[in-house]
C-alpha cells in the first residue's frame, strides 16, 4: 500500500504542463493635463464677505501655470462685471496684478481689461487700485511697447481727479513709466500731454493733500533712479517741503535735496533776507542739518545717513556741526565802508556826537529766530546726544565718512567719535571703535583720550575688546605716557581674558613698530632695569613678559640705539622667541650677528644680509627635488618622505605668509608616505598581512588627508585636485588587491562595487574637466566594463596589472593657497574650575571663535564630546555669524549640553569641525567631520536629580 501511494505521488507531481507563449501586452502611455482648472465658484457666495474670504485664500495660493491661471482670470473677469461692492472689486483687480506676472499669461486681454475700466469706474477705491496695478502689469512690457504710452495716457487724463487717492496712485504711475525712452521722447512735445513729466509732477508738490505731495517727490526721485535728471528750479520748494506736517513729504524732500546737491553743486542760491548767495550743496547741506533736529525718528536718521555722501561741503559748514554755538564766519561780514554808507542813507538826526547813533534799529522777525539750530550748527552734536541708537549709528557712520576725506575735520572730530566710547549700547560703542580706527591715520592721540578708550578692554564683550585692539594697532600716540598706559591696559586685558593672550601679543606688536622712540624711553621702566643692581630674570611662561618683550623687540628693529640696553637674558629670550613665534618676533640685525659669532643662535641665516631663511622658497626647491619620485625605488621614496615631512612640519611654523603652502604640501606628501608604505608591504611577499583591516586602516588614514585637503585648503588648481583623487584610487586599488587576495566573499563583493563606482565617477569628471591623467587611471578607466563584482576574476587581473604600474608621485608645485584658520577664543580650558550641571538637566557654554577663509559658515559645527565618548553635533544658527570680511565670519553662539548622571568630575570636550568635501568620503559612506581647533577641555560636575 505504501508502494502505491508512494508511486502516485511521484506521478502526479513529474508530469510536464507545457503553457502556450502569452501575447505581448502593449502599454498606452496617456499624458494627463498638468493641473486641474481650478473653480473658484463666486456666484454662489451669498454675502460679499464671503467672496473677500475666497479672494484672501486666492492672494495667498496664486497658480504658477498658464491654463489655471487664465481659468481664474476668466471667472474674476466674468464677476467683476456684476459686483457692486467697491472692496471686493479692489480686491480683484489687485488679484489681476498677480496673474499678470505668471509666466506665459497673455497679458494683453488683461490689460486692456484694466484699461477700459480706467474710463468706466465711478468708484475712487477701484480708480486707485487700478493705476496701484497697472504699475505692476508694466513691469512685463518693454519701454517701447505701446501698452505704455496707453498707460500713461490713462495717468495723464485722471492726475487731476478729485480724490487724492487717484491723485496719488497716476503720480507714482508717471513717475514710473517717464523714464522709458520713448517717453522722455513723446511727453514734451506730444499733443496727448501738454505738459512734461517734471512741471506736471512740479505742479501737484503743493497740492492741499499731503499724500499726493508725498507721491510727487516720490515720482521724481524714480525719474532721477531710472537715469533722468530733475531740474534745478525744484530745489526752493523742495526746501520748502522741510517744513510739512506730514512725515513721508519731509522724507523724499531731504532725499531730493540730497540728489540737487549732488547734480548742481557749484550752483549759486541766495539766502532769504540777508541777500547772501551760497553754495547750493552747502546750502543743501546746511537744510539737511536742520532735519537732524525732527520730530520723526524715520526723518532722523535718513538725514543723517545722506550727510556722510555730501564730499563737496565747504570746511567752515562742516566745522560747523560740531559745536552748537553759531560761529561769525557763517555770516558775511560787511565792510567798514559798506557799513557807513548805510547809516548815511537812513537820513535820520543825530546829535552829532557819534554817526548814525539815533538812527532806527532793525526789526527782528519772531519767525526768523530758531532757537534749536540754525544751518549746519551742531548738527552731529545733535546726532550723537540723540536718544535713538539708530540715529547715532547713523551719524557715526556719516561723521567717519566725511572725516575720513578731510584730515582737517577728522581731527576735529575725534573728541566726538572718542566720546561714544562711552555709549551704553554695545553696536554703538563697536561703531565709534571703527570709525575711529578707519580715520587713525590722520589722528594722534593725546594721554587723556587714550584714558578713555583704555576702557573698552576691560568690557565683557570679546568683539569689542578684539576691535580696540585692532584700532591700538592703527594709532598713533602722542606721549610715551600714552604709550604706558597702552601697555597697562593691555596686561590688564590680558589679566582678565586670558583667552585674548594671541590678540594682545599681535596688539603688543603693532604698538612697538609704530612708536619706537616713545618706547625708548620706556625701556627702563618696561625691562625693570636698574642702573647698579641687576634684576632677576623673568619667566618665559609669563604671558604678561612676552606681551612687554614683543613690544620693546618691535621697536628695537626700528631703533638700534635700543640694542645696547638689553641684559643679557633679554639676548637669549630675543633666540627663544624669535624661534617660537617668528610671526611676532622681527629680525634684529645687531642681535643676530652677535649671536652668529657667538654660535649660540637658534635661527638658520641666509645668504641675504640678516634675513632668515626663505620659507617659501625652501618649499619650492623642495617640491623640485621630488618631482622624480616615482622613479625611485619605494624604499628610498618613504625615507625620503619622511625627511620632507619632517622639514615641512617645522617650515610651516617659521613662516606664517607660506604657512599654508607648506601645510598644504605637507599633507600630500603624508598621504604619498602612507600610500608608498603599504605598497611596500603588499608587494613584499615576507610582509604578513593576515586579514584586510590594517589595509583598510592604511586606506582610511590616507583618505582622511585627502579629504582634509579638498575641505580645509582654498585656491587649489583643478590639476592638483585631480592629483588628489587620483592618489584616493591608488590608495583603493591597493585596498582591493588585498580584499581580492585575503578576504571573505561577501568583503570582495562589497569593495568591488565601490571600487567600480568610484572609477565611473572619476571618469564622469574627466569628460566635464580635461585633466592630466596617469598610466594607472589610464588602465583602469580602459578596463572599467571588466570590473564588475559578478566577475571577481577579471577584476582580480585588472588590479593586478595596475599593481604593477603604481608608483609614488611628487607634489604639484603650490602658489597661492589659503588654509581655513580657526581660532576658539571661549570657552577657555580651566581644569580647576567645574561648570555644574544637573542630571537630565542642561548647562550653557559660550562659544566664541573667528574663522578665516570659509566660504559657506554652514558647513561649520560646534562639536561635543563627553565623558563616554559620544559626541553631539550642534548647527550654529545664522544669527550667529558675523560677517567681518568675505571670507572671515566670527561666532559667537551659547552650546547647550545635557547629559545623564556620571560619578565624578569629568572633562567635556569642545570643538569646531567642517564637513568634509570629496566624493570618496561620501561614496564610502564615512562623513566623519574635519577637526579645525583642537579640543578644549572644560571641567564638568553633575549633581543628582533632585
Amino acid at each position: 500500500m505504501a508502494a502505491k501511494l508512494k508511486k502516485r505521488a511521484l506521478a502526479e507531481f513529474s508530469h510536464v504542463v507545457t503553457e502556450e507563449p502569452q501575447p505581448v501586452k502593449k502599454l498606452r502611455l496617456i499624458q494627463r493635463s498638468s493641473a486641474p482648472s481650478i473653480s473658484l465658484n463666486l456666484s454662489s457666495t451669498a454675502s460679499p464677505q464671503e467672496t473677500l474670504f475666497i479672494l484672501l485664500k486666492l492672494s495667498t495660493n496664486i497658480p504658477t501655470d498658464k491654463e489655471a491661471a487664465e481659468s481664474i482670470y476668466a471667472e474674476l473677469s466674468e464677476h467683476l462685471a456684476g459686483e457692486r461692492d467697491s472692496i471686493v472689486r479692489c480686491k480683484i483687480i489687485s488679484i489681476y496684478a498677480r496673474l499678470a506676472l505668471v509666466p506665459g499669461f497673455c497679458a494683453q486681454m488683461l490689460v486692456d481689461d484694466v484699461l477700459s475700466r480706467t474710463n468706466s469706474e465711478t468708484s475712487h477705491k477701484v480708480l486707485s487700485q487700478l493705476f496701484l496695478s497697472a504699475q505692476a502689469i508694466s513691469q512685463i512690457f518693454s519701454p517701447s511697447s505701446p501698452y505704455i504710452k496707453k498707460f500713461m495716457l490713462a495717468a495723464y487724463k485722471n492726475v487731476s481727479h478729485g480724490d487724492h487717492r487717484v491723485r496719488s496712485s497716476c503720480l507714482q504711475l508717471i513717475g514710473r513709466l517717464a523714464s522709458c525712452e520713448s517717453q522722455r521722447k513723446d511727453t514734451p512735445a506730444s499733443p496727448d500731454w501738454p505738459v512734461s513729466v517734471q512741471e506736471l509732477l512740479t505742479r501737484y508738490i503743493a497740492d492741499p493733500d499731503p499724500r499726493v505731495r508725498c507721491s510727487a517727490f516720490e515720482a521724481m526721485l524714480s525719474l532721477h533712479n531710472s537715469g533722468q535728471p530733475v531740474a534745478e528750479t525744484v530745489y526752493q520748494q523742495a526746501c520748502s517741503a522741510l517744513t510739512d506736517d506730514y512725515e513721508g513729504v519731509r522724507l523724499a524732500a531731504i532725499q531730493l535735496i540730497w540728489v540737487l546737491a549732488h547734480f548742481y553743486p557749484e550752483s549759486v542760491v541766495p539766502v532769504p533776507d540777508s541777500g547772501e548767495e551760497l553754495r547750493l550743496v552747502d546750502d543743501g547741506f546746511a537744510k539737511i542739518c536742520n532735519m537732524v533736529t525732527d520730530i520723526s525718528i524715520k526723518v532722523r536718521i535718513k538725514a543723517c545717513q545722506l550727510l556722510g555722501s555730501l564730499h563737496m561741503v565747504s570746511p567752515r559748514f562742516l566745522e560747523q556741526t560740531l559745536d552748537k554755538k553759531i560761529m561769525s564766519q557763517l555770516r558775511r561780514k560787511r565792510s567798514a565802508h559798506e557799513r557807513a554808507r548805510e547809516h548815511f542813507s537812513s537820513g535820520e538826526w543825530s546829535s552829532g556826537q557819534k554817526w548814525a547813533d539815533d538812527a532806527p534799529k532793525e526789526d527782528v522777525d519772531p519767525e526768523s529766530v530758531n532757537l534749536l539750530t540754525m544751518g549746519a550748527c551742531g548738527a552731529f552734536v545733535h546726532g550723537l546726544e540723540d536718544e535713538f541708537l539708530e540715529v547715532r549709528n547713523a551719524t557715526l557712520d556719516s561723521l567717519c565718512e566725511l572725516a575720513a576725506n578731510s584730515p582737517q575735520f577728522s581731527v576735529l572730530t575725534q573728541d566726538s567719535i572718542i566720546d561714544m566710547f562711552n555709549d551704553e549700547i554695545e553696536s554703538v560703542r563697536l561703531n565709534a571703535i571703527n570709525s575711529l580706527r578707519k580715520i587713525s591715520h590722520n589722528l594722534l592721540l593725546r594721554e587723556d583720550q587714550a584714558d578713555i578708550i583704555l576702557g573698552v578692554l576691560q568690557d565683557y564683550s570679546h568683539v569689542s575688546r578684539e576691535a580696540l585692539r585692532h584700532l591700538l594697532s592703527s594709532v598713533r600716540l602722542a606721549t610715551k605716557s600714552g604709550i604706558n598706559s597702552c601697555v597697562m591696559g593691555l596686561l590688564d586685558n590680558l589679566q582678565r581674558y586670558p583667552q585674548d593672550r594671541l590678540s594682545v601679543w599681535k596688539c603688543s606688536r603693532e604698538l612697538g613698530a609704530n612708536h619706537p622712540a616713545h618706547v625708548l624711553a620706556l625701556v627702563p621702566d618696561l625691562l625693570c632695569l636698574h642702573p647698579y643692581f641687576d634684576t632677576p630674570e623673568p619667566e618665559m611662561d609669563d604671558p604678561a613678559y612676552v606681551s612687554v618683550l614683543i613690544l620693546v623687540l618691535n621697536a628695537a628693529a626700528n631703533s638700534p640705539s635700543m640694542v645696547p640696553l638689553f641684559p643679557e637674558h633679554t639676548r637669549r629670550h630675543y633666540a627663544y622667541l624669535r624661534s617660537s613665534l617668528p610671526e611676532h618676533v622681527p629680525v634684529i640685525k645687531s642681535l643676530e650677528l652677535q649671536e652668529g659669532e657667538a654660535g649660540d643662535t637658534l635661527v638658520s641665516v641666509s645668504k641675504g644680509p640678516g634675513s632668515v631663511l626663505d620659507a617659501g622658497r625652501f618649499v619650492e626647491e623642495l617640491t623640485g627635488q621630488l618631482a622624480q619620485l616615482g622613479s625611485m625605488e619605494p624604499e628610498a621614496a618613504v625615507s625620503i618622505l619622511e625627511v620632507a615631512v619632517r622639514d615641512l612640519e617645522r617650515s610651516k611654523q617659521l613662516d606664517s605668509q607660506v604657512a599654508a603652502s607648506a601645510d598644504c604640501t605637507c599633507v600630500y606628501l603624508q598621504s604619498q608616505l602612507f600610500l608608498t608604505k603599504l605598497l611596500t608591504r603588499v608587494n613584499d611577499s615576507s610582509e604578513c598581512i593576515a586579514d584586510t583591516e590594517t589595509v583598510t586602516s592604511a586606506v582610511d588614514k590616507i583618505l582622511e588627508l585627502t579629504t582634509r585637503l579638498q575641505t580645509v585648503f582654498l585656491g587649489l588648481t583643478s590639476d592638483t585636485l585631480w592629483s588628489v583623487r587620483q592618489l584616493e584610487l591608488k590608495a583603493l586599488t591597493l585596498q582591493m588587491v588585498v580584499t581580492l587576495s585575503r578576504g571573505s566573499l561577501g568583503e570582495k563583493v562589497r569593495t568591488c562595487d565601490t571600487f567600480r563606482q568610484f572609477i565611473a565617477l572619476m571618469k564622469r569628471s574627466l569628460e566635464t574637466e580635461p585633466a592630466q591623467v596617469d598610466p594607472v587611471t589610464q588602465h583602469l578607466f580602459s578596463r572599467l566594463d571588466r570590473v564588475d563584482p559578478s566577475q571577481l576574476q577579471g577584476t582580480h587581473g585588472v588590479v593586478q596589472t595596475a599593481l604593477s604600474m603604481l608608483r609614488p608621485t611628487g607634489v604639484p608645485v603650490l602658489r597661492g593657497v589659503r588654509r581655513v584658520n580657526a581660532t576658539l577664543h571661549e570657552p577657555v580650558e580651566n581644569l580647576e574650575k567645574a561648570v555644574r550641571m544637573a542630571a537630565g538637566l542642561t548647562a550653557s557654554v559660550t562659544v566664541v571663535a573667528t574663522l578665516e577663509n570659509v566660504r559657506d559658515v554652514q558647513s561649520i559645527r560646534i562639536q561635543v564630546r563627553y565623558p563616554d565618548q559620544q559626541s553631539q553635533l550642534i548647527h550654529p544658527p545664522v544669527s550667529a555669524w558675523t560677517r567681518l570680511s568675505p571670507l572671515r565670519h566670527r561666532l559667537h553662539t551659547e552650546v547647550v549640553m545635557s547629559h545623564a548622571l556620571w560619578s565624578e568630575s569629568c572633562n567635556v570636550e569642545v570643538s569646531l569641525a567642517m564637513e568634509p568635501c570629496g566624493q570618496s568620503r561620501q561614496l564610502l559612506k564615512k562623513q566623519d567631520l574635519v577637526e579645525l581647533t583642537k579640543p578644549v577641555k572644560i571641567l564638568v560636575s553633575t549633581k543628582a536629580h533632585k
